[in-house]
């Protein structure tokens, strides 16, 4: 069997969704990511500079947004060329044969996710799938062994091997009724060949989503605390990436952000119509909801009582205010030593952690002075704000704006 193309380059918007749905990231330890998180990131070796990375992402997610394979490509050299270990003379080669690798194995990612995703949508009139290759003299042994196998589209089986399945695979997926299915011969599963891939390379069109408690169910970790915190946790917190307003974060960082930013909102949107505050207590090793309570109109434990240390964050609600912490947030955050904390109102989360510098005694009296006028009322709110901005100059705290 022949396919005459060996990457689609019609519009998609899915397929452009999913490359730039991708977190850029610091290839500086990116190797040790567990394979959930590579498939969801996006680097290139060489280059540390965030914008950099995001400008070859976005790029790059202009192809199946409709701009041409030949104008993609000579963007992706010229932005990669200042970066590449080669002789003058010979950079423009290299570059541009670099910008080929990395359009043809983005480019196939993003629109055999999006081929999935319709694949699966019709699943009831098409059960079967048929993997086919190329069909030329560069399709490996390996490859060349699954041309025209035929099996059913929830075997298990494609989760390893829904092309592209390794590097500089080219192959594709039909989608088959149980007539066309029967008529090419379906395969047994134990018949199936199940060759390995490479070992830094991760794709899984199955689930495109950062979802953590879904990776917490992976055979690899499901009951073993000691091995997600060191084969996923630890190797996330080592990379370095940003969120979508640019703030750079790790991806454990992104991770949690990814979970309990439309939590936070529904929470908000609660605490918005009943006037009342709410509060989570969050596993900060594993990103579990540990504990939910609901105050009242004038606040909610968090931090202090309901906090262990830095294996906990939190999440409370405010009802009426910016989601900027009140003198009573921060006390609480400050004393119970949480890992972070979340503020959330309807369309706003602030994410405040700890910084490298501890508190002096003349800034917690300063916080103890801020709660007692804020409980009575008098809270000097533009005092409270140079107040806590100067704790983040100091590096006593950090806070960014989640959403």
């Amino acid at each position: 069997m022949t396919a005459h193309l060996t990457i689609e380059t019609f519009p998609n918007e899915a397929a452009a969704a999913y490359i730039r749905g991708k977190a850029v990231a610091d290839p500086a330890n990116f190797g040790a990511l567990p394979a959930q998180l590579k498939q969801r990131a996006f680097t290139v070796a060489g280059i540390e500079r965030m914008d950099t990375l995001r400008r070859l992402r976005d790029t790059i997610a202009r192809l199946p947004e409709g701009a041409s394979w030949d104008e993609v490509k000579r963007d992706l050299a010229a932005e990669i060329s200042p970066f590449l270990d080669v002789e003058d003379g010979k950079r423009a080669k290299a570059a541009r044969a670099r910008a080929e690798f990395m359009l043809r194995m983005q480019g196939a990612q993003a629109y055999a996710v999006a081929r999935h995703q319709q694949q699966m949508g019709s699943l009831e009139r098409f059960p079967y799938w048929q993997y086919e290759t190329v069909g030329d003299n560069r399709v490996r042994a390996s490859h060349a062994a699954l041309d025209g196998k035929v099996l059913r589209a929830d075997d298990p089986w494609w989760k390893t091997h829904y092309p592209p399945w390794d590097w500089g695979c080219r192959c594709i997926v039909h989608a088959l009724d149980e007539e066309d299915a029967q008529e090419i011969g379906i395969t047994e599963p134990s018949d199936m060949p199940t060759p390995g891939r490479s070992e830094n390379f991760s794709f899984d069109p199955t689930n495109v989503a950062i979802d953590i408690d879904k990776f917490r169910e992976d055979r690899r970790f499901k009951n073993k605390p000691a091995d997600w915190q060191t084969f996923f946790v630890n190797p996330a917190k080592n990379v370095m990436t940003e969120r979508l307003n640019g703030t750079k974060c790790t991806m454990w960082d992104l991770v949690m952000d990814t979970k309990y930013a439309p939590i936070a909102q529904d929470l908000a949107k609660l605490s918005r119509k009943d006037g009342k505050e709410r509060a989570l207590l969050i596993d900060a090793t594993t990103g579990a909801k540990l504990e939910e309570h609901t105050g009242d109109a004038n606040g909610v434990e968090t931090g202090q009582t309901m906090g262990n240390g830095p294996k906990t964050a939190t999440l409370h609600t405010h009802t009426r205010l910016a989601a900027f912490p009140s003198p009573a947030d921060l006390k609480s955050s400050l004393i119970a030593n949480s890992a972070f904390d979340y503020i959330a109102v309807p369309g706003q989360l602030r994410r405040i952690d700890r910084g490298d510098i501890a508190i002096d005694d003349a800034g917690k009296k300063a916080i103890e002075d801020f709660e007692k006028d804020n409980a009575k009322g008098r809270l000097n709110k533009q005092a409270w704000q140079t107040f806590v901005n100067g704790l983040i100059a100091k590096g006593v705290i950090k806070m960014v704006r989640v959403v």
